[in-house]
């Protein structure tokens, strides 16, 4: 069997004390472990596994590049709700401006489909090879689970990549057009790039898979950093959202959430994965958190990092104004009324900055935790779907839940039809603002990308104030080091 041992793993198990290098891009280091060594027991496999969900918040040699929670900026950075006004440090800011999506030799470019593709590699490893451990039949119920969760990270990876890399998936169209190299094993082929309805079969393969094997397994974990039945659910409701299969992701998004109340501390609970809604997330503890280079620095005001030294993350006008004054979720874009004077002037710039949002406030806690999923997504995926079924009743009774657990005075909806499917989906920018879905949502409903009026600094969106739904800056270019080492790949049209 060849020795190939994922960046991932290498760097996990070296522990990682200040973050790998550039060089993390690589797949055959000097210093690899044999997949017979590794998988020879379910602990290995389990040694891998946790590998993996390191890479999700491990630092990679920049300080805007710190695995998932990096790419779900760059998901809200690039659409309508979530800005800054100005250029602060620099990072993401080409992102806003469509800078690096439509440059094919940007580095940060390739870092997210390099990001995406090395959690593949170590998926395949593990699908590969978790049966054959030899105490596999011993620990049946860990090395089920283990596989499952490769199954569902694979499937996450895929469908994160194929939204951002292809045009949009067409409910109920062909799809023929180009979508990704689907890499399933460790051959390391040069593969062409299949259609985007072949990369989301094996999207929708993959996380039954994950499902059947995490319905046989009785495995329970530590924490919420593993992906369990109900996230692997939450996952597919997502991905069933995306392809128009509205009766799957009603019926997943409910299951998921059952054994999830919504948060009883809505202004304190985003930051802290033992909060009772959290479904997912990443727990970060003092050996590895990763300081500046870290979503919280990026994104909370009273930090001490990026966002309080000049780069402020606001909510949109259109957005923050819609929600009621005794929402909460509005509340969390109006420090004004919780502070000080003193520390208005320290941590927002003397008040100039409007709707600074610290829904993600650790208030200088350096270790706070990575949301990845929560049960209130899954209301706003049922709801979604509900709406259009047309069983309008049923979505707003599940749509009142979510909201009246966010306002206190909250009324359910009695509006029907469009009107009710459009309250939901503004509720959701709502209540998903900082989560890294906006961008995504724009894309997969094929509406256009529309800044204006809404907040932003015209002189600093580089032209990009609107996006129609088919220009070609809504579908990442391919990286050029992928070009150049892959012969059968064909790059995305820019025009």
């Amino acid at each position: 069997m060849k020795k190939i041992f994922s960046s991932i793993l290498a760097c996990t198990l070296l522990l990682l004390g200040t973050g790998c290098s550039e060089d993390y891009l690589e797949k055959n280091p000097t210093t690899s472990v044999s997949d017979d060594d590794m998988f020879s027991t379910v602990v290995g496999a389990e040694t891998a596994l946790n590998g993996m969900i390191r890479s999700t918040y491990m630092y990679y040699g920049n300080h805007g590049r710190f695995g998932q929670k990096a790419v779900d900026i760059v998901m809200d950075f690039m659409a309508d709700d979530l800005l800054q006004t100005e250029r602060g440090y620099g990072w993401f800011v080409s992102w806003y401006q469509y800078l690096v999506s439509t440059n094919a030799t940007n580095s940060d470019l390739e870092y997210i489909w390099a990001y995406y593709y090395d959690v593949i590699d170590n998926a395949n490893l593990i699908i590969l090879n978790v049966e054959n451990a030899g105490d596999f039949a011993l620990n049946e119920s860990k090395g089920l689970s283990i596989k499952g969760q490769a199954h569902a990270f694979r499937a996450f990876s895929y469908y994160q990549l194929v939204q951002m890399y292809a045009k949009r998936y067409e409910p109920g169209g062909a799809n023929t057009h180009l979508g990704l190299p689907l890499v399933l094993d460790d051959s390391g082929e040069r593969l062409p790039r299949s259609t985007v309805k072949e990369v989301y079969d094996q999207i929708v393969k993959d996380i039954d898979a994950a499902i059947a094997a995490l319905s046989q397994s009785t495995t329970t974990w530590g924490n919420k950093s593993y992906i369990t039945l109900p996230v692997a659910q939450g996952i597919k409701a997502r991905i069933a959202l995306t392809m128009g299969d509205w009766s799957t992701a009603a019926d997943m998004a409910n299951k998921a959430r059952q054994n999830y109340k919504l948060t009883n501390n809505y202004k304190g609970g985003w930051t802290d994965s033992t909060d009772q809604e959290w479904m997912w997330g990443a727990l970060l503890i003092s050996e590895q958190q990763t300081s500046y280079a870290s979503f919280c620095s990026h994104i909370d005001p009273l930090f001490g990092g990026y966002a309080t030294l000049g780069s402020h993350k606001l909510g949109s006008t259109e957005m923050v104004e819609h929600m009621a004054d005794t929402d909460l979720r509005k509340q969390l874009f109006q420090p004004e009324k919780f502070f000080s004077e003193a520390v208005m002037k320290s941590y927002f710039a003397g008040g100039k900055h409007k709707y600074v949002g610290y829904k993600f406030s650790g208030y200088g806690d350096w270790d706070t935790d990575y949301l990845y999923m929560k049960a209130g997504e899954m209301y706003l995926i049922e709801a979604e779907a509900l709406a259009r079924l047309g069983r309008d009743a049923e979505a707003q009774e599940v749509i009142f839940a979510l909201t009246s657990n966010r306002d206190p005075e909250a009324v359910k909806p009695t509006v029907t039809g469009d009107a009710l499917l459009q309250h939901i989906l503004l509720e959701r920018r709502c209540d998903l603002w900082g989560e890294g879905f906006r961008w995504l949502d724009i894309k997969r409903m094929g509406i256009p990308m529309d800044r204006t009026n809404k907040g932003h600094n015209e002189t600093f969106w580089n032209g990009v104030g609107r996006l129609e739904p088919n220009d070609w800056r809504m579908t990442f270019l391919i990286p050029k080091q992928e070009l150049d080492a892959n012969p059968n790949m064909v790059q995305n049209d820019t025009k």
